[in-house]
């Protein structure tokens, strides 16, 4: 399949996830995922509920340490915003979060539920992670659930995630990896593509 196809894909299945991610994987999402992964509860208590139940990840980025006070993070393929938002707690007012998504359904799901939740210093941009629309050295550390995986380029993606990251900075990734290669008939499967 060509990159253009690929991001076809998968913005047609995000639209759907932002309408309703429930059976859409075959693994658990919302509040049962995010309990499952072992999210701090104090902090998921605190993001609206709606956000909550649109989250779909496949791990905990904060199990390798969550960002202190006063830094800038950023999420790649921040989907709903629960790690967005959860990033936002911690750094507090003097901090700064940027989301990035490439499914503005997604985004439109973000945006709605942290205005409504008051964490409306968490910025939602439009992006892919081949292309941050982020200015380099910009962040302290840097987070990704379950995105990097469904890149078209991988190592444009982390080349962009060196090119933002601060000398210094920290990476934080929860993702599928393939141990073996794929069979053809997977590797040309546009579902496989987007799960």
């Amino acid at each position: 399949m060509e990159p253009e196809q690929v991001r076809d894909a998968l913005r047609r299945r995000y639209a759907e996830v932002a309408k309703r991610p429930a059976g859409q994987f075959n693994y658990r999402v919302g509040r049962d995922s995010v309990e499952r992964l072992n999210y701090r509860r104090d902090l998921v208590d605190r993001i609206p509920s709606d956000v909550v139940e649109h989250f779909v990840g496949v791990g905990n980025p904060f199990s390798m340490g969550e960002p202190e006070p006063g830094w800038n993070v950023l999420d790649i393929g921040c989907g709903c915003g629960v790690d967005s938002a959860i990033a936002a707690l911690c750094v507090g007012p003097t901090g700064r979060v940027r989301g990035i998504d490439m499914s503005p359904e997604m985004l439109e799901v973000a945006r709605a539920g942290l205005s409504g939740g008051g964490l409306l210093d968490v910025e939602l941009i439009e992006g892919r992670a081949e292309e941050l629309p982020v200015e380099s050295d910009w962040a302290d550390l840097i987070i990704s659930n379950g995105v990097l995986n469904l890149a078209t380029c991988k190592s444009s993606a982390f080349s962009e995630v060196a090119r933002v990251l601060k000398p210094g900075g920290r990476f934080q990734a929860a993702d599928l990896v393939l141990v073996k290669d794929l069979p053809q008939d997977l590797r040309d499967d546009r579902f496989a593509w987007t799960n």
